[in-house]
């Protein structure tokens, strides 16, 4: 599945990924190109869970060196305390290399025919050397499945063949034969020119230009068979960088978990949505920094479309955004910022909100929401997806936009699916697999009328998901939250009359 730009920032996804630390260039890219772990591929994201898990227990266990081991508690390593702590230090020395690492990819997309120049050999070098000291430390730890380095000793050897293992280069004598001596009679010639008067040089000079030119041959030819024999190895160069991306987003993944509180996913087998303590890491930042807390929802979802009805302002959108978080973090091989979840695997997962703006070709919202239903519906044939819907067809006419809402759920309900639907509607729910309510307006505050109106609202909302029966009629709160918006009282009158 292709996790679009607009998928990502509208779930937040963009958000969390961008709270990640890669450290080396290739951590960064496996970031921006995150694998998709769909159905049948459950043993490879139990395996890649493992590793956030190993990797969460050794960094964990690094920064409580002033606690007892065992208040780590015993993690996936299975390892005693001693073991634990030496395991932890090996990681440490992993990731101190990590940021040490430069891009040398493009290097290795050449003719074969052109050699390395200097600064490209030093930094194949550099490469080489900086991976060893890594590899050396990664041996320390217990592996991680499915990351496991190449051999590029010979490579290095061939770029180290004084083993100094220095992250510098030169081309060295050793390298061709005729080099020593020539390079002697050029320091001899040099230090007579130092030593003859500057108008009697020029004949030394001249000779110094053509052993100049000689060693130039001479070096072009060690580049030549540098070049040959390194690209011997091109394969196992880019398998190492490919595996020092995994590992490092394995590490950054690890880190975001473990500063978020987040839980491991336990795999569904049942095609059920199991989310309990669930939250959207963006908006409860952004609300945190406010001075405000977010709720935690709970909820289950089975096959066909469950809707969720509620007053205006009570968070409906970011449950649909907390749910397709989840899920597509789950698919990465993340942990989720919840504090349990089952979830089954999905071939696509999309989010389509009511205010994602004009679609290509000028169409209105209303316009763009079939357009993106229809390609999603088309596409998604005989294939187990999920998507979330915010108060579909609310840009039309009540009624039309109100037996469309009810065609798509019923319909939903008919296909190999998961689907969740914020609505407005009347009677959606009445066809729907599932209904919730959000709880609303339920709190009475006084005191507070000079408040800025939001958090009058946000004091008086309880945000919690309430199972509901089907056919329960949708919230009548717009009257409250206009007056607690201070709308204007000749229009609050109006209103109020026609009601």
């Amino acid at each position: 599945m292709k996790l679009t730009l607009e998928l990502r920032e509208n779930a937040g996804l963009q958000w969390v990924l961008e709270q990640l630390s890669p450290m080396s260039p290739f951590g960064k890219t496996a970031a921006r190109d995150l694998p998709w772990y769909g159905p049948g591929e459950e043993t490879a994201l139990e395996a890649e869970l493992d590793n956030v898990a190993l990797a969460m227990e050794l960094w964990a266990a690094g920064a409580a060196k002033a606690q007892p081991a065992e208040a780590c508690g015993c993690g996936p390593s299975g390892l005693g305390p001693d073991d634990l702590k030496d395991a932890a230090a090996a990681l440490r020395g992993v990731t101190k290399q990590l940021p040490l690492f430069h891009d040398i990819r493009g290097s290795f997309d050449r003719d074969p025919g052109v050699p390395f120049d200097l600064v490209e050999l030093f930094e194949i070098k550099h490469f080489l050397v900086t991976l060893e000291r890594l590899v050396q430390a990664y041996a320390a730890m217990p592996s991680m499945q499915g990351v496991a380095f190449p051999s590029l000793a010979e490579a290095l050897e061939l770029m180290d063949p004084e083993g100094r293992r220095l992250p510098t280069f030169s081309i060295v004598n050793s390298y061709h034969n005729d080099l020593a001596p020539l390079r002697a009679e050029k320091g001899k010639l040099e230090k007579a020119i130092r030593m003859t008067q500057e108008d009697k040089r020029g004949p030394l000079m001249e000779k110094r230009r053509q052993l100049a030119v000689q060693e130039d041959q001479l070096e072009l030819e060690v580049r030549r068979m540098l070049t040959e024999k390194l690209m011997v190895y091109r394969d196992r160069f880019l398998d190492s960088m490919d595996t020092l991306g995994r590992l490092d987003l394995t590490v950054a993944k690890a880190k975001l978990a473990l500063r978020y509180g987040c839980v491991r996913p336990a795999l569904s087998a049942d095609k059920t949505i199991a989310l309990r303590g669930v939250i959207h890491p963006q908006v409860a930042e952004d609300l945190k920094n406010r001075g405000e807390s977010f709720t935690p929802l709970d909820l289950d979802l089975g096959r066909g479309c469950t809707v969720i009805t509620g007053a205006n302002m009570g968070g409906k959108t970011v449950s649909l955004r907390s749910t397709v978080l989840s899920l597509l973090l789950c698919q990465c091989g993340f942990f989720v910022f919840a504090q349990s979840a089952r979830l089954p695997l999905f071939e696509r997962v999309e989010l389509i909100l009511a205010d994602s703006g004009p679609g290509a070709g000028g169409l209105s919202s209303f316009g763009k929401e079939v357009h993106l239903l229809d390609k999603l519906l088309r596409e998604t044939r005989g294939q187990f997806f999920f998507v979330a819907l915010d108060e579909f067809a609310r840009g039309t006419n009540p009624q039309e936009g109100a037996a469309l809402a009810r065609a798509l759920v019923r319909h939903l309900g008919s296909l190999d699916c998961v689907a969740l639907m914020t609505t407005h509607y009347d009677g959606v729910s009445d066809v729907a697999g599932a209904h919730y309510q959000v709880a609303g307006l339920v709190r009475e505050i006084e005191g507070d009328e000079g408040d800025d109106p939001r958090k009058r609202i946000a004091r008086r909302m309880d945000y919690r998901l309430l199972p509901a029966p089907p056919g329960a009629p949708c919230p009548r709160d717009a009257l409250r939250v206009c007056r607690l918006l201070k709308l204007d009282d000749a229009l609050m009158e109006l209103f109020q009359a026609d009601l």
